[in-house]
């Protein structure tokens, strides 16, 4: 037995814990860098009115720099916006998913945010908006069963247009629970299968409507870019053997709460309660190979199961059929160790930050274009810069071009953009190829360098950078193509 004394202190350190964990998102621009490249290319379209991806490349589809463009004229250079916005999703995500059962929505917030720190779910990347979107998705169509308004199905197919073109992993993770809502006995409907293909249809033409006004191919280019890189991205060996590992291990932590769901409510299609209580292990079932399709061990992938298993164990909750304490101590152990790690990185993150003045780079650069040379793209969100090249992210010109990458900066560096940034010291370090570094040295004066690091100072991270003016030159070079350009 737990003595009370110890077991208030127990009680007290984890409430510490939790409020220490929740704040150190709030004193980072951004715990998590995609959010931030999100918000880079919605500035382009919304502010330049610049389609992706003529403003800065990345391979997510049209509908994320939209949504984290908006977001971002909301909350704007805001500390924590990214984690406030996670809330504002996880409530949302809680609050739609009463359609698929009883459950106390502050236990189901609880488990979400907290036990969610294992997968980083405070940093507000894109896996959180598809689980909102999902759940609205599959409570629209449940909605539409009970009541027969076939028009609830159609306005589900216009989300699941838009949902798919946040991340297109969200076509895998609805592609289950779909079908079961689609064609289960007892539940199957043809025409309820045409108007939500219909309203699919019209989601599509109405988020593609600005690319068919520009014409010109510009559709066609923004998928063929999407296809060339993607074709590259995939992980290496290494990086998918580390990406099965840490989904199995996750999926390990998940299987008490669907072993405790089928004990539950075992499953049977011709048994409508049956059917609705296989929604979400269906859902979590059809949203595991989405977390292996990279091949990247990236955790916030495993947001796609973590959120309906969390209504699964809210719901288990409710009607005191939980698992044994035993079977969810690895959950709940790695959600305290994963509080901890984020705690320490958040910190760390805003030491790194504070020690760069992104407000004087933002002062010397004013509104002239920046070309990026492998630097981590928090200069561009900070300093709110504009790219130079559309291949902003720190090595997308490397996945590219390979080995001719530096080919491709040598072009851009010909066509004299004002401003270059560069890793700090990266000539030096031979972070950036010879030929790159000479014209630098020939055409460029560093007007500010900063390394972020005190203590290992000759390691500098992403965060340190260098920043180059180009000298008045008198007449230029002829600029060189790359074969092919």
């Amino acid at each position: 037995m737990v003595s009370p004394r110890l077991a208030a202190g127990l009680k007290y350190f984890l409430i510490g814990l939790v409020v220490v964990y929740t704040l150190s998102y709030c004193v980072v621009p951004f715990s998590d860098g995609d959010p931030a490249y999100y918000v880079l290319i919605g500035r382009g379209l919304l502010r330049d009115h610049l389609l992706p991806y003529n403003y800065a490349f990345d391979h997510k589809p049209f509908g994320v720099y939209l949504f984290y463009g908006l977001w971002d004229r909301i909350a704007p250079f805001t500390p924590g916006k990214f984690t406030l916005l996670a809330v504002l999703l996880s409530g949302a995500f809680v609050t739609i998913s009463r359609a698929f059962g009883v459950f106390n929505r502050t236990v189901a917030f609880v488990i979400l945010t907290v036990a969610g720190a294992i997968f980083d779910v405070l940093s507000g990347n894109t896996e959180l908006v598809l689980a909102v979107g999902e759940a609205l998705i599959l409570a629209l169509m449940l909605k539409g069963i009970e009541t027969h308004k076939t028009a609830l199905f159609f306005l589900a197919g216009c989300l699941a247009a838009l949902t798919v073109n946040v991340n297109y992993l969200a076509g895998v993770c609805l592609l289950g629970p779909m079908a079961l809502l689609l064609f289960s006995p007892g539940w199957f409907s043809l025409s309820r299968c045409v108007v939500m293909g219909l309203g699919g249809v019209v989601g599509l033409i109405i988020l593609f409507l600005p690319y068919l006004i520009v014409g010109h191919g510009a559709l066609q280019t923004y998928f063929s870019m999407q296809r060339s890189f993607l074709h590259m991205y995939g992980g290496a060996l290494s990086d998918r053997l580390q990406c099965v590992f840490w989904m199995t291990f996750y999926l390990g932590l998940m299987l008490p709460i669907i072993l405790g769901w089928i004990r539950r409510f075992p499953f049977d299609l011709a048994d409508e309660a049956s059917r609705r209580s296989m929604i979400l292990p269906v859902w979590f079932a059809s949203s595991f190979p989405a977390t292996l399709l990279s091949g990247h061990p990236y955790q916030h992938y495993f947001i796609l199961c973590f959120a309906p298993a969390t209504i699964m164990l809210a719901i288990l909750f409710r009607d005191g059929a939980l698992p044994s304490r035993l079977a969810l101590l690895p959950l709940w152990i790695s959600s305290l160790f994963f509080m901890g790690t984020a705690v320490k990185r958040n910190v760390t993150v805003a030491l790194y930050t504070s020690r760069v003045d992104y407000a004087e780079i933002a002062r010397q650069v004013g509104h002239a274009k920046v070309l990026d040379i492998r630097t981590f793209h928090a200069v561009f969100y900070l300093s709110d810069l504009k790219p130079f090249d559309v291949y902003l992210f720190s090595d997308h010109i490397d996945i590219f071009f390979r080995q001719n990458a530096w080919k491709r900066y040598m072009q851009d560096l010909r066509q004299q953009p004002l401003y270059v940034v560069a890793p700090y010291m990266g000539c030096e370090r031979h972070a950036v190829e010879a030929p790159v570094c000479q014209w630098l040295q020939d055409h460029y004066t560093l007007t500010y360098a900063v390394n972020v690091r005190h203590i290992h100072k000759n390691r500098p991270n992403k965060f340190s950078l260098s920043l180059y003016k180009l000298r008045p030159q008198t007449e230029p070079d002829a600029p060189k193509l790359l074969p092919g350009w």
